[in-house]
């Protein structure tokens, strides 16, 4: 078929019999492997990429077709075309750590602290942490990244008259395992793991950098010290097209972060 557009200025060579979209495809596949585009984590805009490739609209419309087809990228009307994260195994079993979870799959784990401050316990927290009505606990909220993405958004209630001065450790960036040796928790177990999805605020949405209009994998978690008693009850968010729960069953499964 003839075309008038132009020899493809950074496509890898023009192959005989390939069509132009095709090698489009191929480059712009490479460089999402090579994570060419992590930063922005979105391709360019059609004009641009027309322009780049010295090609029509229409030509490149399929070349970004093929690549949602294939899993790499997701088309979201009136917002561009969004790289596909590969999704991260996160596991879930009597030993969930969220540090170690990431180092296992060759990431970068870290943690924004957004907020930490004490409160009145929250009604589903008192029950949890087995509280008074009323009781004080410590709420810290976190971020959680992987390679400087977030994937994850924490929300923790510590019992605040077990861990009086857990505020100030952290602001001072003493990590959560540290503090809790510190206290005396040498070791935790997760006694129990609840799984839901649900719709996530503007903020949250804003926080993960995903559309409000996306679901989030929501894990409510209860820990334990090694004699059963609660130290935290929890819940994080999870963007829903980076991560993916794989619940183990294996009694020992993970290890401390």
């Amino acid at each position: 078929m003839m075309t008038s557009e132009r020899p493809l200025s950074s496509a890898p060579g023009r192959r005989s019999g390939v069509a132009v979209w095709k090698q489009i495809a191929d480059t712009l596949s490479t460089e999402i492997r090579d994570r060419a585009f992590n930063t922005t984590g979105r391709l360019p805009s059609e004009n641009e990429l027309s322009a780049r490739f010295g090609v029509n609209r229409h030509t490149l419309r399929q070349a970004v077709a093929a690549l949602q087809v294939d899993g790499l990228v997701r088309i979201e009307p009136g917002r561009g075309t969004f790289v596909q994260h590969e999704l991260l195994d996160y596991v879930l079993s009597r030993r969930t750590r969220f540090t170690e979870n990431l180092q296992r799959q060759g990431l970068l784990p870290s943690k924004q602290l957004l907020t930490a401050r004490a409160m009145p316990a929250p009604e589903r927290a008192a029950h949890e942490l087995r509280l008074d009505r009323g009781a004080s606990v410590l709420m810290v909220e976190m971020l959680d990244e992987a390679n400087d993405q977030p994937v994850g958004l924490a929300t923790a209630y510590y019992p605040a008259a077990r861990f009086d001065g857990l505020l100030a450790m952290l602001h001072g960036g003493t990590c959560t395992t540290d503090i809790l040796r510190h206290f005396g928790v040498e070791d935790y177990v997760r006694a129990e793991s609840r799984i839901t999805t649900q719709m996530p605020s503007d903020e949250t949405a804003r926080l993960l950098k995903q559309p409000a209009t996306r679901p989030v994998l929501c894990v409510e978690c209860l820990d334990v010290d090694m004699a059963g008693e609660p130290i935290k009850y929890g819940e994080t968010v999870f963007c829903g097209d980076r991560i993916q729960l794989v619940v183990n069953a294996s009694h020992d499964a993970g290890g401390p972060a």
